[in-house]
């Protein structure tokens, strides 16, 4: 850039030069000036990087809030296994809800103890799933009898002063809410209905971590997670985007069972479309 400024100053027979010496010149002129002033052909890119820096494509940002929704539920508490779930939520830090059973809190010294603790944890909402459980497991008679169910579920709510009407029908996946009502089987339809009039809220289920006679899980932790992955993405669930996972405290006495469980959990947890809430936050859950 000198060079060319200095020649217009210059006489007119030093600005007739051969156009080519000239610019053979210059170009001598360039190159060595750029080597000298960065000694290697490295610290050449390097340079020029710094002056014109690579262009990369924007990183996206996160989203806001994630499009998927699991509910983790705990059903038939407490009992032996309680205690395991509650470590594991505490440490995972993710909350969940427990469908009690009235009659389960006074069994036991060890249950009333495993019951305080279920309350004291915040990373637990507790829900009612009646005080008997169904006149222990007599379903069809249970359910016949409308008023029975009711005052059941009622005695539950009362005796261990639950501040919510969420309830689970023991041995029944029936829904009555807001947004969803769905029956399983057709004699319990009345009785559902019946819960619902009285003011309760009935939650079922999308989606049950099984088990054997042996009360071990049926399905690992990851099939269990490609279930959930499977009825999301073919909407197969109550709500779309939503599912609610069924399971029992008592599964989880032993550390095999107890390591799917976090597992499992820290699979939803790095799944960048999940989310784990509480069922009180599913869509429709309050009246």
């Amino acid at each position: 850039m000198k060079s060319t400024t200095a020649s217009s100053d210059d006489d007119e027979g030093e600005q007739e030069q051969s156009p080519n010496i000239f610019l053979h010149s210059l170009f001598l002129l360039f190159f060595t000036g750029c080597y000298q002033s960065t000694g290697d052909t490295g610290s050449m890119v390097r340079q020029a990087a710094s002056v014109h820096p690579t262009k990369t494509k924007p990183v996206a940002a996160p989203h806001g809030k994630k499009k998927k929704t699991i509910y983790l539920t705990f059903d038939d508490g407490p009992n032996k296994g309680t205690r395991h779930v509650l470590q594991v939520l505490t440490e995972e830090q993710v909350p969940a809800g427990f469908f009690v059973i009235g009659e389960h809190v006074y069994g036991s010294r060890d249950q009333q103890a495993t019951w305080d603790s279920l309350q004291q944890n915040e990373w637990v909402e507790i829900y009612n799933h009646s005080y008997t459980h169904a006149l222990h497991n007599h379903f069809e008679k249970f359910y016949t009898n409308d008023s029975v169910v009711i005052n059941d579920f009622q005695r539950c709510s009362d005796s261990l002063h639950l501040n919510n009407k969420l309830v689970r029908m023991p041995g029944r996946n029936s829904w009555r809410m807001s947004t969803v009502n769905a029956t399983d089987i057709v004699k319990s339809k009345a009785a559902a209905d019946s819960l619902y009039n009285a003011g309760f809220i009935v939650v079922g289920w999308d989606v049950e971590w099984r088990f054997n006679d042996s009360m071990k899980l049926k399905q690992t932790s990851d099939e269990m997670m490609n279930e959930i992955d499977s009825v999301l993405l073919n909407n197969q669930t109550k709500t779309p985007d939503h599912v609610v996972l069924l399971t029992h405290d008592q599964l989880f006495k032993d550390s095999a069972e107890v390591s799917s469980l976090q597992k499992f959990i820290r699979r939803i947890k790095a799944n960048e479309e999940y989310r784990i809430e509480f069922v009180s936050k599913y869509p429709g859950a309050v009246q």
